[in-house]
């Protein structure tokens, strides 16, 4: 059953990609649906099934090379036979329905015909083969993998922070698996490969393409994952990686099984004893993840038998005085000589950010689950006000100067310090714009809720500049280009001059085209960017003159590509669903609970912080 039916238990027919209801309704882009647990993980054993049977599919070849018929299957290998062709004619039939083998099995076979090769010849280089470190087949050149992981950990582990970099960096040069596994290398590997720059790098590694590799690493990951139903902590942390791959690479649907799978497998009991902080780490980053994807394509997360997320203590036995942690900037081979070091704060952020995915949590649960209370005009406010505290108890660090308008004005700005601030003002964005689409709301009730949302919208989009300043946006993470629609969507339709909608339009269109650019690139962004182009023209926002060359090559995007994309047809907000979990009292009630909580704001954030003082909402009304 889609959502919007199942939410008020009218019969759904099941059509897709819109039941035959949603389409009577005008609901399309509303009508989606969630795939059980259940099928989710059969889905998942089915395809990781497929990929070890084409391993086994090689080791029967690898067996028949190595025996007296070796040099004739050698030589038909050379000739351009096909491994299908050469298993039937050896009696041996393959595995039916594989156009292609996985990396592992690729490496092994290329390996073993290189050897059998040499033998046969009667002699072999001492270059020939080249010993690695032993954590992926995909590739053996160490200079590739160090700038890889360099990548990783200057631009995605400190956002989206879901293993301990000192426990898996530990295990990782002992070569233990206890933090570190061959799944979970190469599913980091294949992560850093979207951010793999063939610009200036590719003098250095001529014959990488950065598109084919990262998808050999990706099906290494797959193929390596075990299926016990004890999973090792490293495995959850590989799913959780290989749903940011994926939805990097446009399968936004794909994508969310792995996530979900990753949350629901926090809930079993793990095979090894881990450290009390690894854990830690791991749950509240699979947690926050999971979270900040499900606010983006509006879904009731899956968090089973995690109660005391609602109210344990975040990251209580981490250590979160790291002052030795440092972050540099960092794109290309040779940057760590010549970028300066800047304090990382990234324990800190990875922090604040799952005490901010707890409020963003409730907002879910408030906005779209109808089998929680109806929404009234306390519960929202209270959700405000909870926002508000988390944004004031930021430490010094993290906690973004107000006024900020250029790179000058902070030295030591981090990246996922920016990011953390516009997932917050998206937040607040989700929670307030579904009421201004309720036409009971008027006169000065709807002014200061328009007031709110746009002043959010202008805050995450003046960070959104910085980045791009800043770090450019090729390197932002995959799920702040939904943050980037919500932003730029808020200030086309209600505050079309400050800033210019044009100007809005022009930021929004080439900041997904960076991010995009290049092999490496994320795929997502351009069913993303189509959908704006479509929402900013219904808006009547003018286009920038150099439209197609910013659009780029012209692809046109099928409805499953944008289903693909974000599991839906839209980035919207399903205004209409959130109108129906209302309460009929709302309009009524909102002028005098607002009262109450300016007057409680007001006497709460009378200290001596300027930054308190400047969270008086009576004050940002009246800016």
């Amino acid at each position: 059953m889609c959502r919007p039916f199942g939410q008020v238990s009218v019969q759904c027919d099941g059509s897709k990609p819109a039941c035959k209801r949603c389409v009577n309704r005008g609901q399309e882009d509303e009508c989606s649906y969630e795939l059980h647990t259940k099928t989710q993980k059969e889905a998942m054993i089915r395809e990781i099934k497929e990929l070890r049977e084409k391993n086994t599919w090689v080791d029967l070849i690898l067996k028949a090379i190595r025996t007296s018929e070796g040099g004739e299957i050698l030589k038909r290998l050379k000739n351009g036979e096909t491994y299908e062709v050469i298993s039937q004619s050896l009696e041996r039939p393959p595995f039916s329905g594989f156009a292609s083998l996985s990396p592992k099995s690729q490496v092994q076979l290329t390996k073993a015909i290189a050897e059998f090769s040499m033998d046969l010849e009667g002699e072999r280089n001492a270059g020939d083969l080249v010993e690695g470190h032993g954590w992926t087949n995909v590739t053996q050149n160490e200079d590739l993998i160090d700038h890889l992981l360099a990548l990783y950990f200057t631009w995605v582990h400190p956002v989206y922070m879901v293993f301990s970099e000192n426990h898996f960096m530990a295990s990782f040069k002992n070569r233990s698996d206890l933090y570190c596994t061959s799944a979970l290398v190469s599913a980091i590997l294949a992560m850093a490969c979207h951010l793999f720059d063939m610009g200036d790098d590719a003098s250095l590694w001529p014959d990488v393409d950065p598109e084919y590799l990262r998808s050999r690493f990706l099906d290494e990951a797959r193929t390596l994952l075990p299926q016990d139903d004890r999973p090792k902590m490293t495995t959850i942390q590989t799913l959780a990686l290989i749903f940011l791959v994926e939805l990097g690479n446009g399968k936004g649907s794909k994508a969310s099984h792995y996530i979900r799978l990753a949350a629901d497998s926090l809930n079993t009991r793990l095979e090894q004893h881990y450290s009390t902080e690894a854990m830690e780490v791991t749950r509240w980053g699979i947690y926050s993840l999971n979270v900040a994807w499900s606010s983006l394509t509006y879904q009731i997360p899956n968090i089973q038998g995690m109660a005391e997320i609602a109210t344990g203590e975040v990251f209580q036995p981490v250590l979160m005085n790291n002052h030795d942690a440092l972050w540099r900037f960092y794109r290309h081979a040779g940057d760590y000589a010549v970028t300066s070091e800047h304090p990382s704060s990234a324990i800190l952020v990875a922090s604040a950010k799952a005490k901010l995915m707890r409020e963003v949590h409730k907002s879910i649960h408030l906005l779209y689950d109808s089998r929680d209370k109806r929404i009234t005009a306390r519960l929202l406010l209270k959700q405000y006000r909870a926002y508000l505290d988390w944004e004031t108890a930021l430490p010094d660090p993290i906690a973004l100067p107000y006024g900020i308008s250029s790179a000058n004005d902070l030295a030591d700005l981090v990246p996922h310090v920016l990011s953390l601030h516009i997932e917050y003002h998206t937040a607040q964005i989700h929670l307030f714009q579904p009421f201004l689409h309720l036409p009971d709301f008027l006169g000065s009730t709807r002014q200061h809720i328009m007031s709110i949302t746009v002043d959010h919208a202008r805050k995450a989009y003046e960070a959104m500049v910085l980045y791009r300043e800043l770090f450019t946006c090729r390197y932002q993470p995959s799920l702040q280009t939904f943050c980037l629609l919500h932003v730029c969507d808020v200030l086309v339709r209600f505050s079309p001059s400050q800033p210019s909608s044009s100007d809005v339009v022009q930021f929004c269109l080439e900041n997904l085209r960076e991010t995009a650019d290049g092999r490496g690139g994320f795929a997502i962004c351009g069913p993303l960017q189509e959908m704006f182009r479509r929402t900013a023209e219904l808006c009547g926002a003018p286009m920038p003159e150099d439209l197609e060359d910013i659009m780029g090559s012209g692809t046109e995007y099928t409805t499953e590509d944008f289903l693909n994309a974000c599991t839906r047809l839209s980035y919207k907000q399903p205004v209409d669903n959130v109108i129906l979990n209302m309460d009929r009292n709302i309009t009524i009630d909102f002028a005098h609970e607002w009262k109450e909580l300016i007057d409680t704001s007001g006497a709460s954030s009378t200290g001596s912080s300027e930054r308190a003082k400047s969270m008086r909402i009576d004050d940002l009304l009246n800016d």
